[in-house]
């Protein structure tokens, strides 16, 4: 059973459901969390260790902030200095977190999708080279927002 969170809280609502158990012997009652995070949203990431730890599948929601991302300076910056796209080192850097997650990527043109697998390959050098360490670290630090202007900033989107 899986559960699905959104919202400045997701970490404590997250760490609340691992606690669920049903049964005897008790059995934790949730074994997939699909979570808010990017690299603005950074907030849960520890729950979200915290559960991949626990044994729990780690899915990502809005890997790309409903395209906000791809507007951020130092990504921009970055991704032209490690030579892909903005969204290839968006969701890379996602994938490249501690906690293993599967990333949604919400292409919605084949065009979209197509740049978006190769985050696979940008996700590896984040991990695997020396560079691409320094590129992940200074992604993850520079494009960080605070969980409640990122929320804020969020609910303001015109949906359509």
């Amino acid at each position: 059973l899986g559960l699905s969170v959104s919202g400045t809280n997701q970490d404590d609502i997250i760490r609340k459901a691992m606690a669920i158990t049903v049964g005897e012997p008790p059995v934790r009652l949730f074994d997939s969390v699909q979570c808010t995070y990017n690299v603005l949203e950074q907030k849960p990431g520890t729950a979200l260790l915290e559960a991949r730890e626990a044994g729990m599948d780690v899915i990502i929601k809005e890997g790309l902030a409903n395209g906000r991302t791809l507007r951020h300076p130092r990504l921009l910056e970055l991704s032209e200095r490690m030579g892909c796209n903005a969204d290839q080192l968006a969701l890379g850097a996602v994938l490249a977190q501690p906690f293993r997650p599967r990333v949604l990527s919400g292409a919605v043109t084949t065009d979209q999708l197509s740049s978006n697998l190769d985050a696979l390959g940008v996700s590896e050098k984040l991990t695997t080279t020396e560079e691409g360490k320094k590129i992940l670290e200074e992604v993850m630090a520079g494009c960080r927002m605070d969980s409640e202007d990122y929320w804020k900033d969020r609910s303001a989107l015109k949906w359509n």
